[in-house]
């Protein structure tokens, strides 16, 4: 893994300082499913805001409110929960489905926007009249995660393309050179099976370094970082060993989650350093702390069959990552962090490494 043998740019640069959401990490909370705060076996807002420590020991920098078709605006909750936030230094985003051809887009964001919310992840519909866009013109401080010409393109390709160097370095180099506003990684495509060994882990692990190892933003959803797996929205496991682990205090038999899940709660991961929890916290807080995490383009390096490795461009950061089925030699640097441990000086399969 010596030469560069390519580059791929990524968008322009933005003069001065940049924005909070150039490489912002947003996690989406389906709030019905992350916390019950008021024991009727439901999410709720208070429930999240109970929660919000977690949030902020995770180190997100925005938190996006998915199933917010029930939720008030004016709700004291919603203030309540917008002002911890902010106090925080996190954001607040709604994650909507709204079509503007079809009704008044107005009459659903302009509430959000008059009580504080900082911005949407709109779900992917076209703007053919410009009603959404000029609802947002009145607010030019809000963001705007979406398919389109928004401040950030929502981007599952990382996902789509699989366990494999040569298809994933294709999608990324596809994205980061296509004209347009940044790119917004998600991973948020998960297979559905209710168990997941430590094999199945292993993609997971790899694919969160690579995926937070690019210049753009991150998106993640509830339970990621924990390894959850499957699509459907089962409740956030927290503690204990039964369902429904902490997530409420309603009596029942909670058979839509699994009693495997046990090893899964965010109390089981958080001390355990070898957790896919402790992963992500590591991964995040070096991420958002260490000088080698900026530069908008990313140079490929010469690597082994099945394997790439990239580095953004201006800075020492190099990822790494081994999709074949046999050990391969690290790139030179001093590692700092890997989704699994290494063997001696090679980068075992399904791993993945972060090196400067």
């Amino acid at each position: 893994m010596e030469d560069p043998v390519m580059r791929a740019a990524g968008a322009g640069p933005v003069h001065g300082e940049r924005p909070w959401w150039w490489d912002a990490v947003c996690y989406q909370v389906d709030v019905g499913a992350f916390a019950d705060g008021d024991g009727d076996g439901v999410g709720d807002l208070a429930g999240l805001r109970d929660r919000f420590g977690y949030l902020e020991l995770l180190g997100v920098d925005a938190v996006v409110l998915a199933g917010a078709a029930g939720l008030d605006p004016a709700s004291a909750d919603f203030a309540e929960l917008l002002a911890e936030a902010h106090g925080a230094g996190m954001r607040v985003m709604l994650a909507l489905d709204v079509d503007p051809a079809r009704g008044d887009p107005a009459a659903v964001l302009e509430p959000w926007l008059a009580h504080g919310a900082d911005g949407f992840h709109l779900a992917p519909r076209e703007d053919p009249t410009g009603a959404v866009r000029s609802v947002l013109e009145s607010y030019p401080d809000r963001v705007v995660i979406g398919t389109g010409d928004w401040h950030l393109s929502f981007n599952l390709d990382l996902a789509i393309a699989g366990f494999a160097a040569g298809p994933l370095r294709e999608v990324i180099t596809s994205a980061l050179t296509a004209p347009g506003p940044r790119t917004a990684w998600a991973m948020a495509s998960r297979d559905t099976r209710r168990s997941r060994d430590d094999a199945a882990l292993t993609p997971v692990r790899s694919m969160a370094l690579v995926q937070l190892a690019l210049p753009g933003a991150v998106c993640l959803r509830h339970g990621e970082e924990l390894g959850l797996p499957g699509t459907e929205r089962i409740p956030m496991p927290w503690e204990g060993d039964r369902p429904p682990f902490g997530f409420s205090q309603a009596a029942g038999d909670w058979p839509a989650i699994p009693a495997e899940w046990a090893a899964f709660t965010v109390e089981a991961q958080l001390e355990d350093e070898r957790s896919t929890l402790s992963l992500y916290r590591h991964a995040l807080e070096t991420r958002s702390s260490h000088p080698a995490f900026t530069g908008d383009e990313v140079e490929w390096f010469g690597a082994p069959e099945d394997c790439f490795a990239f580095r953004r461009v201006g800075t020492s950061l190099i990822c790494a990552l081994n999709t074949s089925p046999a050990p391969v030699p690290l790139p030179p640097g001093e590692l700092l962090l890997s989704s699994r441990p290494l063997q001696g000086e090679d980068l075992p399969p399904g791993t993945a490494a972060w090196l400067v």
